[in-house]
């Protein structure tokens, strides 16, 4: 089976999750591959929202110290995620 990558819109992923419902009555069995893709999508979608966020961060003054608490991280582990992107 070929998983085919597209790229979606942040409101194309949000409609998505927003209107997500899981019936078990309907749903019996999952198709692993077809969830991976869907978590690595979701998982995309949720890396650049949090680098576009580290960035608004840092733009408003933010200190590496100050985003790394934020994570849940040293300042060092935020800076060499994000510093690119910042």
């Amino acid at each position: 089976m070929k998983m085919t990558t597209t790229k979606r819109t942040d409101d194309d992923l949000a409609a998505r999750f927003e209107h997500f419902e899981f019936d078990s009555s309907t749903h019996t069995a999952r198709d692993p591959l077809r969830a991976l893709h869907w978590a690595a999508q979701f998982r995309a979608y949720l890396d650049q929202q949090l680098a576009d966020v580290v960035a608004e961060a840092r733009e408003a003054g933010a200190t590496w110290t100050q985003i790394g608490d934020a994570l849940g991280v040293s300042h060092q582990a935020a800076m060499k995620r994000f510093k690119r992107s910042a």
